[in-house]
């Protein structure tokens, strides 16, 4: 089939570019080289322009704003309740001081009457005493803890709501607790007015916790987790609450591309539908060597035991540092990792599970 430039339709010394695959002549292929020159003049200068916007803090300055005027509203509000709760205070305190002082004038009177006239005895004395100890008492013993009460806070607290990560200059990576989160299924294509309908496939507990699957495709039905993961290492603990005939998938998928674990290395998926049975084990049942005891081994060793099945806790581990993913199976003590190939798929990661059967479950632990 004749080929022509696709700028000019002319035959003449031809060259395709591997990049669009499209034909150009001599001539218009310089044209297309320098139309490619500039359009990575202009992705390098975006670079630019947000890498200096990485550089200030105009994005975060209204909530900066909203911190700082929370502070001074706060303040003014601490001063106002300190200076309220010392009034309080001190005029309680002048009241039970005005009632002792009233007690032990009326003492003070008493002796000095009964010292003029000499008319005092041992018991006198004894009741002067008594009465001024319970008096001290009264004082010592008259203001507690319970006289400020700070349970009724005035000041509305903030804080931040880390919803992504935070990650420190040191590499530490701070990542919020994992929750599960809905993923769209596509919207078939219906003709004309029709009403576009989504199918839910999946359902998530009020908490997030935990997802059911209600209705699943012939790829499965699939949920992922709400946290992106670029750096560190992050472990996450589930439990398969309920297991039909086929076991779920356990993996990882770029944020970047659609979610898509259906074939275990496409280059928008990692992970596992099983964990390889262990190598001690594999050999006793694949081994030649048919001795008693061996034989004895086979019998006892049921590898059924290690596939996946309701109740069994996996815990998937992302070694971002590395560029490692891991699965381990409490129950069965199986564990395995892969080596995850950045330009297939890139950070950041979120975790992707696959449930296949109605009423598959699986739960959030840690």
């Amino acid at each position: 089939m004749k080929q022509d430039c696709i700028k000019c339709q002319k035959c003449v010394k031809l060259s395709t570019c591997h990049g669009c695959q499209q034909i150009f002549c001599n001539e218009h292929i310089i044209e297309h080289r320098e139309e490619l020159a500039h359009k990575i003049d202009n992705i390098h200068k975006e670079y630019h322009q947000f890498d200096n916007k990485l550089n200030t803090n105009n994005v975060i300055q209204p909530y900066i704003s909203r911190i700082d005027q929370w502070e001074h509203e706060s303040i003014d509000k601490i001063k106002k309740t300190a200076e309220a709760a010392r009034n309080d205070l001190l005029k309680i305190h002048d009241r039970m001081k005005n009632q002792l002082k009233l007690s032990i004038d009326k003492i003070n009177k008493d002796i000095q009457s009964t010292r003029q006239t000499i008319d005092y005895t041992e018991n006198d004395l004894n009741e002067w005493t008594k009465q001024l100890k319970q008096l001290r008492h009264i004082h010592k013993s008259s203001f507690n803890d319970d006289v400020i009460d700070d349970s009724q806070g005035s000041i509305r607290l903030i804080k931040i709501i880390d919803e992504k990560q935070s990650i420190f200059p040191d590499g530490v990576e701070i990542i919020p607790r994992e929750k599960f989160i809905k993923i769209p299924d596509k919207i078939p294509t219906l003709q004309d007015d029709q009403k576009k309908q989504r199918i839910k496939r999946i359902s998530v507990s009020r908490d997030s916790s935990t997802a059911v699957c209600l209705k699943p495709g012939w790829n499965g039905a699939t949920i992922c987790c709400k946290n992106l993961y670029i750096s560190g290492i992050h472990s996450i603990r589930y439990r398969i609450e309920k297991q039909g005939a086929n076991n779920p998938f356990f993996g990882i998928t770029s944020a970047l591309k659609e979610p898509n674990p259906w074939n275990r290395k496409t280059p928008l998926a990692y992970g596992w539908w099983e964990i390889p049975v262990p190598n001690d084990k594999l050999d006793i049942y694949k081994g030649n060597n048919d001795t008693k005891e061996n034989n004895d081994k086979r019998e006892k060793t049921n590898f059924k035991d290690f596939c996946m099945r309701t109740g069994d806790e996996i815990t998937l581990t992302l070694n971002c540092t590395n560029n490692e993913i891991e699965i381990e199976n409490h129950r069965t003590k199986q564990y395995i990792y892969e080596r995850v190939a950045y330009e297939k798929c890139p950070f950041p990661w979120r975790i992707a599970i696959v449930l296949y059967s109605p009423g598959d479950s699986i739960s959030i632990l840690s």
